[in-house]
């Protein structure tokens, strides 16, 4: 490997070796390129260490560490000692597409300080296709057609650092970090990634395989960590208004306004971070009743969707539908 590598490929894992030795198998050995795994506090029951993933590799680094500090920690663990000029990330149960081998040819003296790709999704087990590639495949093909709005999307809307090639002197630079908690850590990382960019640009290949398996972080919410939503968005909502950003962040009104129909006492806990955040009492009770007429509304739109499925699935043989005179 070279002294000084051009990629810098972060990685944190937790329990799912398996996993990581597909992500592992994704990514080509290249002399430009250095890997990066934080393993935070595997169970030894679980992770074999004396044949952890990536050990026969000369391009992968392992730290493992004990704190249990979960993913963003993780992550910052991978940025203290990166070296690359550029960075990636990844989660350990995803993988790179094929096409990652052209793109680190192609990239390594490209101008923008962030390069956006689009993705794929598939169930981790079945490779069926999955949804949570969408949001930024769609705001990828919106940039052909309004390159304001998408570029401002870009920046502040897609919150993962996933499917994302970063210039590491920016993050260097700006002193950006991913917030130690249980989720979204990566929220606030990606919106000053993108507030601080000088330049970004998109690619429309498929970087990157998301996937979707039971037991991920993003499928377990507790009441703690809708806690940690509220205060999360609302930190985005009030980074937006503070400087000046035309996006508007309601993410914290829509959990809240959930909390207080499912638990009295995490709705209290809300309410009070919110507060601390410097959101008056009249906005918070503005923005629960927004979002109970969005609910409403949504619910509305759901009827009918059933209604309209209801009367064609009446007027349909054998998978066809027959058109009435």
């Amino acid at each position: 490997m070279k002294e000084s590598p051009v990629y810098s490929i972060i990685i944190p894992h937790h329990n799912i070796p398996k996993l990581l030795q597909r992500l592992l198998d994704s990514i080509p050995k290249r002399d430009d390129t250095e890997i990066i795994v934080v393993d935070d506090n595997s169970s030894p029951e679980v992770v074999d260490f004396s044949h952890f993933p990536g050990s026969d590799r000369h391009d992968v680094k392992l730290i493992l560490d004990k704190k249990g500090g979960f993913g963003g920690y993780a992550r910052n663990l991978g940025l203290n000692i990166a070296r690359g000029e550029w960075l990636l990330f990844a989660d350990s149960d995803d993988y790179f597409n094929y096409c990652i081998g052209d793109i680190l040819d192609e990239f390594a003296d490209a101008p923008a300080d962030v390069i956006y790709f689009k993705g794929n999704s598939v169930d981790t087990d079945t490779y069926v296709q999955e949804y949570r590639s969408r949001h930024v495949n769609q705001l990828i093909d919106l940039f052909e057609k309004d390159r304001i709005k998408a570029e401002t999307r870009l920046r502040y809307e897609f919150g993962e650092p996933w499917c994302k090639l970063i210039r590491h002197s920016l993050v260097k630079d700006n002193n950006i970090r991913f917030e130690e908690r249980s989720i979204h850590n990566d929220t606030a990382f990606s919106y000053l990634v993108g507030y601080y960019a000088r330049k970004i640009a998109v690619d429309k290949r498929a970087l990157y395989c998301i996937t979707v398996r039971d037991g991920s972080v993003s499928r377990e919410i507790s009441e703690s960590k809708k806690l940690e939503r509220i205060e999360n968005f609302g930190n985005s909502s009030r980074f937006f208004l503070q400087h000046n950003i035309p996006m508007v962040e309601k993410r914290h009104f829509r959990q809240l306004y959930l909390c207080r129909k499912e638990n009295t006492e995490t709705f209290n806990a809300g309410v009070n971070i919110l507060l601390s955040l410097g959101f008056t009492k009249k906005e918070i009770d503005k923005g629960l009743r927004n979002e109970r007429i969005e609910l409403l509304k949504e619910r509305v739109k759901d009827n009918v969707k059933k209604i309209l499925y209801r009367m064609l699935k009446q007027y349909s043989v054998d998978g066809y539908i027959v058109i009435r005179e």
